[in-house]
């Protein structure tokens, strides 16, 4: 049963994304006019209530009004929870395709040499912006049928960009963009995910000889250093466990002591045990599906919490995986630890206050990959 700090940050961090649309403005009151013969007379149309339309203002004061009453511990804990959602959601890219970050990147780099490459030699940009939008919203490199997304542009275009950027901007793209140009443009190169599963074994040749080794699948490069700081983010979580009243045995007595709370303490502890496991197992692990913002809804680390027992139970999700949304974001502070040894001094989080979510999906889902990409704590 999930504890009441759980409803608490859903209801202070995903206000934002459960707001239902505005009401319809009230219908104009009709003019006077003369009354119409019998064989004109129409059927009454009522008139609409009057409904004050919610100002958006307003609707962000109540959000960070509800996000300030939680306790500061609960605060830093949504804050790391939700960096721990956002490291998780770059992890599951991986399981797409090996090369799925590589594309991303490569990709990303070349729209950002914009400002170097002459308006005849930007026709391929459009369709580089497209695509990325597609691979965010899939997760990776496949449709939800399974199917590949091929950019919709030619390499004659993007090789012409990356070209034009070298004389005067970033060098380098035109390789990067080469080595992936099956995947880009190619429907029959990987037309289908590649398995992590273990091949089975080759049956033994007839004339007696025995079969050769079968190489198995290898984990993507980056793979385990993702992994990693998704672990960290998970374990700076358990500094905010909460405490909760608890019922403990003193010298044969019965008595109540706060102690840190067992569901939160055990749901972390799944996520990195679970988050320990070899490279390939996990991948293969069902459990492994969770790791996917679309599916960890409007507050991706309490939902990531929610979900640990699923995931350490290798229980996959059922059904669609739902559309990205934008989501409010954290603005942690720094602050000087107490505890200094000599002259050095370290930092610490000390404040975490909620913003307004990114103006579009494109702007979050970059900031999102840098922190989901990172072990520091951004500050502005």
């Amino acid at each position: 049963m999930q504890r009441s700090w759980v409803m608490a940050i859903i209801l202070a961090s995903g206000l934002l994304a459960q707001t239902p649309p505005p009401a319809p403005p009230p219908a104009p009151a009709p003019a006077s006019v003369p009354e119409p013969k019998p064989a004109d007379v129409k059927p009454e149309i009522p008139a609409l209530p009057k409904v004050d339309e919610p100002k958006p203002a307003a609707e962000k004061a109540l959000e960070s009004r509800a996000f300030d009453q939680l306790r500061p511990t609960q605060r830093k804990m949504a804050y790391t929870l939700h960096r721990a959602a956002l490291s998780a959601h770059e992890l599951g890219y991986y399981r797409s395709h090996p090369k799925t970050i590589e594309v991303r990147d490569a990709l990303e780099a070349l729209l950002e040499a914009k400002l170097y490459i002459p308006e005849k030699a930007q026709t391929g940009l459009p369709a580089v912006e497209t695509y990325l939008v597609k691979l965010r919203a899939n997760h990776g490199l496949y449709d939800a049928e399974g199917k590949k997304v091929l950019l919709e542009s030619t390499w004659k275009e993007l090789q012409a960009a990356a070209r034009t950027a070298a004389k005067t901007g970033p060098m380098g793209l035109e390789p990067r963009l080469l080595k992936l140009k099956g995947l880009l443009f190619d429907a029959k190169v990987d037309a289908v995910a590649p398995s992590f599963a273990e091949p089975e074994a080759p049956a033994p040749s007839k004339k007696g000889k025995k079969a050769k080794a079968v190489k198995g699948p290898k984990a993507p490069e980056g793979f385990a250093s993702q992994k990693a700081i998704a672990a960290l983010w998970v374990k700076r979580s358990q500094a905010w466990i909460e405490n909760t009243p608890q019922e403990v045995e003193i010298k044969g007595e019965k008595k109540t002591r706060r102690l840190p709370d067992p569901s939160q303490t055990k749901a972390l502890n799944d996520l990195l045990v679970w988050l320990d496991k070899d490279d390939l197992e996990l991948l293969r692990d069902p459990g492994f599906g969770w790791l996917d913002l679309r599916r960890l809804g409007a507050t991706p680390g309490a939902g990531l919490m929610a979900r640990a027992g699923d995931i350490a139970a290798a229980k996959a999700p059922e059904g669609a995986a739902g559309e990205l949304v934008l989501l409010p974001t954290f603005e942690p502070v720094l602050g000087d630890s107490k505890f200094i040894k000599g002259e050095e001094k370290r930092s610490v989080l000390v404040e975490v206050k909620q913003g307004a979510p990114a103006a579009n999906l494109t702007d979050q889902m970059a900031a999102f990959e840098k922190l989901g990409r990172s072990r520091e704590i951004e500050v502005k």
